[in-house]
């Protein structure tokens, strides 16, 4: 029993070691077998300190090592810059400022507020906002996410029947591509901050800059929220919602996508904590994301399943 308390304590550092060789493009430069030294002065890192990166990669299976040498493995595969399926900026995503605000987590289950709030003086997305290089790391992190998790998208919902569809707070625009490569006839655009929808690369997929907490532009027939409400409480999610629904023209749709917490095997509770810490928010469930909708006007349709963990529930104007 405290052979596996003391292992536990430090179940992190393993998530660091990986999380650090992510930082530092370890595994973009071992394609082929090198040693610590070859790497070390590749990379100018300390050869000493690397070789028991190295290690530790390995003892947790992401490299393999023969001899003195090592090469990155079909994991560590996923986690280098280039790869159409990589997962790196997903990896870098929860380690600095998501750390922090976890060590203070007491702050938030004594106060109900923000952690990450309470120690960098100001919420979360509107730090990302005052920092380019971490505002593009996150959303090359969700984008990252949002490709794999929305992969069936296209063929769980019928978007053909749409003229035109808005991602508000798209990010880069994963949910568009999703769906503009199989319906290519839709008019798909992204609305987001103006920072952010300038790297949005795809060509045909129109970019909007503004503030959901400002005004949307009547510029769709459907509306598509992913993840986006769960970043927000209450009151926050309700502005989001009045912005839709005056947006959208009469019998509008709007796709909501979330982990609903009542549709879902998995227990939410940590990812709760984590959104509590970082946004002053929760995962809700399915009848608490009808209920904020309903409230705004909008009349519910239908759920579907999207994957093991997603809920698109279906609303009209």
């Amino acid at each position: 029993m405290k052979d596996k308390l003391k292992s536990f304590f430090t179940e992190h550092w393993k998530y660091m070691a990986v999380s650090t060789a992510c930082k530092l493009n370890i595994f973009d430069h071992l394609k082929e077998l090198k040693t610590a030294k070859h790497l070390a002065d590749e990379l100018s890192l300390n050869e000493d300190r690397l070789l028991l990166l190295l290690n530790a990669l390995s003892n947790a299976e992401f490299l393999d090592k023969t001899a003195n040498y090592f090469k990155r493995n079909a994991l560590s595969e996923l986690l280098t810059e280039n790869n159409p399926e990589s997962l790196k900026y997903a990896c870098l995503n929860w380690s600095g400022e998501h750390l922090s605000a976890w060590q203070s987590l007491d702050y938030s289950i004594t106060t109900g507020k923000s952690s990450f709030e309470e120690i960098y003086g100001k919420p979360f997305f509107d730090f990302l906002n005052d920092n380019p290089e971490k505002l593009h790391a996150y959303h090359k992190a969700m984008y990252q996410y949002a490709t794999d998790d929305y992969k069936k998208l296209s063929d769980v919902i019928d978007f053909n029947k749409h003229k035109s569809i808005m991602d508000v707070g798209g990010g880069y625009g994963a949910v568009l591509e999703i769906i503009k490569a199989k319906f290519p006839s839709v008019e798909c655009v992204i609305f987001d901050l103006p920072k952010v929808v300038e790297k949005v690369t795809n060509p045909n997929i129109k970019k909007i800059g503004g503030s959901f907490f400002e005004k949307i532009p009547n510029q769709s027939e459907a509306i598509v929220l992913s993840r986006v409400l769960h970043d927000w409480n209450d009151e926050k999610a309700k502005l989001i919602l009045k912005n839709s629904f005056e947006a959208l023209p009469q019998n509008g749709t709007l796709y909501v996508i979330e982990n609903c917490s009542d549709k879902i095997k998995i227990d939410l509770s940590l990812l709760s904590l984590n959104m509590t810490a970082m946004c002053e928010s929760y995962e809700r469930t399915s009848a608490q994301y009808i209920s904020l909708c309903e409230n705004l006007g909008f009349q519910f349709n239908r759920e579907t399943k999207l994957n093991e963990l997603q809920t698109i529930l279906i609303f009209k104007k």
